[in-house]
C-alpha cells in the first residue's frame, strides 16, 4: 500500500464511480479498477459492493476511508514540517545562557521568533560559562551566551551586547547619590566582585583599573551572578558592579552609577561549535540573534 493508492481509493469514494474518479485522477479506468483490486487483495478486505450499477462502500471501505484520509494529512503534514526543519522555520535549539543573557536578551529572541511565525522551541540553560562550553563541545547545547571572553580555535564568537560596567553602591554609603564615582575614593570599602574561572570578565578589568588607581581591593565575596551581589551591595555588605542593562531592572536594587575617569566596558558574546555545522534550525536563531544584537 502506497500514497497513490490511497488518493485513488479516496477518488473513488468521494465521486462514487470509477470513471468519475478517473477523470478527476487524469488517469484511464481500466488501470484505476485493476488498482483497486490490487488494494483490496493487499488489505485482505472487500472496499465496495459492486453488486449495483454503482461502487458503494462497504462498512469496512467506510472504515478505510477514514483512516486514509487522516494517513494523507499526515503525510502532507509531514512534508510540510520537513520542509520548515531543513529550512530552519521548526525545531528545537538549546542555549546556554548567562543570567544576563536569559534577562535581555531571549525575551527578544522568543518576540521575534513569533513575530515570524516560526515554530521553534528555545530550551535554556543556565550556568557557569567553563561548564556551558564544555557541553557546546560535547554537542549538549547548540550555542552559548557567555560574558566570559575566550579565544579558542575550536569556537566561533560574536559579541551580541556591549555596555558599560557601573558601580552599585549601599544605600548609607557615603558617595550614594553621586552621578559618578571615582574608583580611588572606593579604596576603604569591601568589594563584591565576580569570579572569572574561563577567559577574562569582569573582575579582571575590575581589577586592573584598581591597580592602575593606586589599590589593591578588599575583595570579600566572590559570585558567579550580578544579581545576588547587587542585593547584597543593597543591604550595605560592598560595593558591587554590574553591566548597564542591569539598571533596568525592577526597583529593590541599588541605583547603578557611572564609573568616572575609567571606560570600563562589559559584553555578551554568542558562541557556536566551528567544527561542525549547526542544525538550520539552530543557525536561524543564531542569525536572528546576531542580526538583532551583533
Amino acid at each position: 500500500m502506497n500514497e497513490h493508492r490511497l488518493k485513488c481509493f479516496v477518488a473513488v469514494y468521494e465521486q462514487g464511480s470509477v470513471s468519475a474518479a478517473a477523470t478527476r485522477l487524469h488517469m484511464t479506468q481500466p488501470p484505476l479498477s485493476i488498482l483497486l483490486r490490487k488494494l483490496e487483495d493487499e488489505l485482505g478486505v472487500t472496499l465496495f459492493d459492486r453488486s449495483g450499477h454503482r461502487l458503494v462502500p462497504t462498512t469496512t471501505g467506510e472504515l478505510f476511508y477514514l483512516r486514509a484520509k487522516a494517513l494523507l494529512a499526515s503525510l502532507q503534514t509531514m512534508r510540510r514540517e520537513l520542509r520548515e526543519a531543513e529550512q530552519g522555520a521548526r525545531g528545537s535549539v538549546r542555549i546556554g545562557c548567562a543570567t544576563a543573557a536569559s534577562l535581555f536578551v531571549m525575551p527578544d529572541v522568543m518576540q521575534a521568533l513569533e513575530a515570524d511565525g516560526l515554530d521553534i522551541t528555545i530550551h535554556v540553560q543556565e550556568g557557569e560559562a567553563g561548564h556551558m562550553l564544555q557541553r557546546l563541545r560535547e554537542r549538549g547545547l547548540d550555542l552559548v551566551i557567555s560574558r566570559s571572553e575566550y579565544a579558542t580555535p575550536e569556537l566561533e564568537t560574536r559579541v551580541i551586547l556591549d555596555e558599560p560596567l557601573c558601580l552599585a553602591l549601599p544605600p548609607q554609603h557615603p558617595l550614594a547619590g553621586r552621578d559618578r564615582v571615582r574608583l580611588r575614593d572606593l579604596r576603604g570599602d569591601r568589594f563584591l566582585l565576580h569570579q572569572s574561572p574561563l577567559g577574562t570578565g569582569i573582575s579582571d578589568m575590575v581589577l586592573r583599573a584598581c591597580q592602575n588607581a593606586g589599590f589593591v581591593p578588599n575583595v570579600v565575596y566572590w559570585g558567579g551572578e550580578t544579581l545576588p551581589m547587587l542585593l547584597m551591595a543593597h543591604r550595605g555588605l560592598g560595593v558591587a558592579f554590574a553591566p548597564q542593562s542591569f539598571g533596568r531592572l525592577a526597583t529593590g536594587l541599588p541605583p547603578l552609577v557611572a564609573l568616572e575617569g575609567v571606560q570600563l566596558r562589559t559584553h555578551l558574546n554568542l558562541a557556536w561549535p566551528r567544527q561542525y555545522p549547526l542544525t538550520p534550525t539552530a543557525a536561524r536563531v543564531r542569525d536572528l540573534i546576531v542580526e538583532r544584537f551583533g
